[in-house]
């Protein structure tokens, strides 16, 4: 094959813009820190830094879904603690108002402070975390437990909640219950509470008055158990949020290793191009320079 001048010069030019579409390249990487700037330039790369973007955020969304469940199961397990100490309070009432030597003045003095733990067990069921009432179930708008004032004689509560679920997603194959039904939780100890509190006013005797114990036992144990479910609820969201931040460090290194340049590398591999460039560019004027007069002087 014949060689030609103007076949060497295009050849040259072609080395020419090769070199410089590297240096550019390495130039990008290195002003960038990242090893590619459109997904043209790594199309694999690019793929793979969009799946982990995605994991990422997924993750953040479960974080704080788990993030509400823990601030949700808190102000229950609040709620439960005080209603327990409500409770307890009802039944050292309720054993000092059943001795017989207490009159019907004195109980009538006692049924005063039970009345109080009656209310103040009501405002409990009524708890909220920011504007959601928490034992509403999903009316979350609505204040669970009202008194209806209409009979002043008959003491009546209406539950204005559901017994629906609320439920958070914990991570792909998790969703957790994290609130509890209102009307199972609180309605027959607060009606258990007023019973005392007529009993009392009423004149009944002591004995009358002692059968109300039992259902306070029985109350007090629910919330012991009910507080143990939150507590474990609680353990459980807390290992899956260990997991969860421990995976976004993983995945976050991959992703920075998959789409972050290696400073030290670009830095070398660029000196290597401008050497090879200048060299291109020394190698280019020799070329340019011969021509049919050069070789006649």
């Amino acid at each position: 094959m014949r060689v030609t001048n103007s076949m060497m010069v295009r050849n040259m030019l072609d080395h020419l813009k090769n070199n410089m579409g590297d240096l550019n390249d390495l130039n990008e990487q290195l002003s960038s820190g990242k090893l590619f700037q459109k997904p043209s330039d790594a199309p694999i790369k690019v793929a793979d830094s969009m799946n982990y973007k995605s994991q990422l955020n997924r993750n953040s969304q479960y974080q704080r879904n788990l993030g509400q469940a823990e601030n949700w199961l808190n102000t229950t397990e609040s709620a439960l603690k005080s209603g327990t100490k409500v409770i307890q309070r009802a039944r050292e009432l309720t054993i000092y108002a059943a001795n017989d030597s207490m009159t019907s003045e004195d109980r009538k003095s006692v049924a005063q402070e039970m009345k109080q733990l009656r209310d103040e067990l009501v405002d409990i069921s009524n708890a909220k975390l920011g504007d959601s009432y928490i034992f509403s179930g999903q009316k979350t708008d609505q204040k669970p437990f009202e008194v209806d004032n209409s009979d002043p004689d008959n003491y009546k509560i209406n539950y204005n909640g559901d017994e629906e679920s609320v439920k958070r997603r914990l991570n792909e194959n998790v969703e957790m219950n994290v609130n509890l039904n209102g009307k199972e939780v609180f309605e027959k100890e607060i009606k258990a509470l007023n019973k005392i509190y007529d009993d009392l006013e009423s004149g009944k005797t002591g004995e009358e008055i002692g059968e109300n114990l039992s259902a306070m036992d029985t109350a007090i144990n629910d919330y012991a158990e009910l507080r143990s479910q939150i507590g474990g609820k609680l353990q459980r969201t807390g290992n899956v949020i260990d997991r969860l931040e421990a995976n976004e460090i993983h995945l976050r290194d991959l992703k920075s290793k998959n789409e972050n340049a290696d400073l030290a590398e670009v830095i070398t591999e660029l000196k290597m191009e401008e050497t090879v460039y200048r060299a291109s560019l020394a190698s280019g004027s020799r070329i340019m320079q011969q021509s049919l007069v050069d070789f006649i002087r």
